[in-house]
């Protein structure tokens, strides 16, 4: 398709949000603002696929078909997509969308979601109990901090694989982080990222007497933004 056919949003039409052409060019019609607005209407270009799912994932109200676009946009991703194709088919299903418009074989996007359900419950570790208050020295360092705390929460996603190659304990802990991040609150990542400063921490000193080749070796983005992370939570109350 050539990008004048695309080009002009009152020629835009969508026959098939399944499909992950169309569904970024529905998304890009319905979500981008600004600049992203007028490439898309100047030059056809689409949001990135991440872009895409904040804007869908962050409306109060996602139309049926949005919702089935941020599905079908999953495969081009990687890492934090599953939470987003997760969160997405959440809502689809609450719209009552059945299974075959996401794209997918009843069985196997049963079977999908019903293991990411699975593994979302083990987030409930986090969750606080409700009956139990926050100490006031706690709810005031997050009124103050809460803000750089997520932004350093997502400086850290990005250095996912190398984080994750450390062991196992790590992989664990930097994959709940995010999904944390985007589905709990203040204090659940607070308590989220200690987790993985002190996992972190314990891998760096069980290996520190092993040959160097056997260390934690981080390349500097990704220790930078350790330190900083734990430079962070370690003035937390």
């Amino acid at each position: 398709m050539s990008l004048e056919a695309v080009a002009t949003p009152a020629l835009f039409s969508v026959l098939d949000p399944t499909d992950p052409e169309q569904a970024a060019r529905l998304l890009t019609e319905r979500y981008a603002d600004g600049d992203d607005r007028r490439t898309w209407q100047e030059q056809g270009v689409t949001l990135s696929p991440e872009a895409a799912a904040l804007a869908v994932l962050g409306d109060p109200s996602p139309a049926a078909d949005s919702l089935v676009a941020l599905v079908a946009l999953a495969p081009r991703g990687r890492d934090r997509w599953e939470l987003y194709e997760q969160l997405a088919m959440e809502l689809a299903r609450e719209q009552g969308v059945p299974w075959e418009k996401l794209g997918r074989s009843k069985q196997a996007a049963q079977q999908r979601y019903e293991r990411r359900q699975r593994a979302a419950a083990r987030l409930e570790v986090h969750r606080p109990a409700l009956a139990r208050p926050r100490p006031v020295a706690q709810r005031a360092w997050l009124d103050e901090h809460a803000s750089e705390l997520r932004h350093l929460v997502a400086q850290l996603q990005s250095h996912r694989p190398e984080l994750m190659g450390i062991d196992s304990a790590t992989a664990y802990a930097v994959h709940d982080l995010g999904r944390i991040h985007y589905m709990l609150g203040d204090a659940e990542v607070l308590a989220g990222a200690r987790r993985v400063v002190d996992v972190i921490g314990q891998a760096v000193r069980e290996r520190a007497y092993l040959p160097v080749w056997d260390q934690v070796r981080l390349p500097e983005g990704a220790r930078a933004a350790v330190d900083r992370l734990a430079a962070l939570v370690t003035s937390a109350p």
